[in-house]
């Protein structure tokens, strides 16, 4: 009879944490060593002598997130495999899962098989990326300035890149040949449509998207 690999599964909710366990327990090749609520609880679990070859890790959870346990595991614990379990479709979440050294991605809605599928696999050294999350990593990245033509009007864009640039009012009208109480609505759009405290924060935003 092969040896059961054994899983520790953190997540800070309990029935989600409830949820897995049912479904893991159904595989007669797994053995449910310890949960976690949090990723610091995870770390004092491998740190006490809990022998875990798998950690299923949520992405949200308070204390330590996932991404920073899985740091930490990567450092402290040789040979501890992770699969992160989130439901943020994210592109940027599951690059930097991946750089933080992530061997599989699962969303919370897998199927029993795909979770079987994910757990032997990387517990065999390998890694597993749903298919969904290999379909989003296909995606082209969105550049700062298409995420921005999103959100704002060309002439929003416009205003923003001179108040960011110190223009007042009256400079930024002659510049774009529209009146100073035009300039001034647009910007007190701005400000409400991104949710920013005054000129002070439109400059911050501009930075912050490279709009200068």
């Amino acid at each position: 009879m092969n040896p059961t690999i054994k899983i520790i599964i953190a997540d800070d909710h309990h029935l989600v944490r409830k949820g897995f366990r049912a479904l893991l327990e159904e595989l007669d090749f797994v053995e449910i060593v310890g949960e976690a609520a949090n990723g610091q609880e995870v770390l004092n679990l491998l740190r006490s002598g809990k022998h875990a070859q798998v950690v299923l890790i949520d992405y949200e959870m308070p204390v330590l997130n996932g991404l920073e346990t899985v740091e930490r595991i990567q450092k402290e614990f040789f040979g501890v495999r992770t699969i992160m379990l989130t439901m943020l479709n994210s592109r940027e979440l599951i690059q930097e899962a991946v750089g933080k050294g992530v061997n599989g991605f699962l969303f919370k809605n897998a199927s029993v098989n795909e979770l079987s599928d994910a757990v032997r696999r990387v517990a065999e050294g390998g890694t597993y990326f749903a298919s969904d999350v290999a379909l989003t990593l296909l995606q082209p990245a969105v550049s700062p300035e298409a995420a921005l033509a999103d959100r704002l009007s060309e002439r929003e864009i416009e205003v923003l890149k001179l108040v960011a640039q110190g223009f007042s009012s009256a400079e930024i009208g002659k510049q774009l040949f529209i009146s100073p109480r035009t300039v001034d609505t647009h910007r007190n759009n701005l400000i409400q449509k991104l949710g920013v405290n005054g000129i002070a924060g439109l400059v911050q935003f501009a930075i912050k998207h490279k709009v200068i």
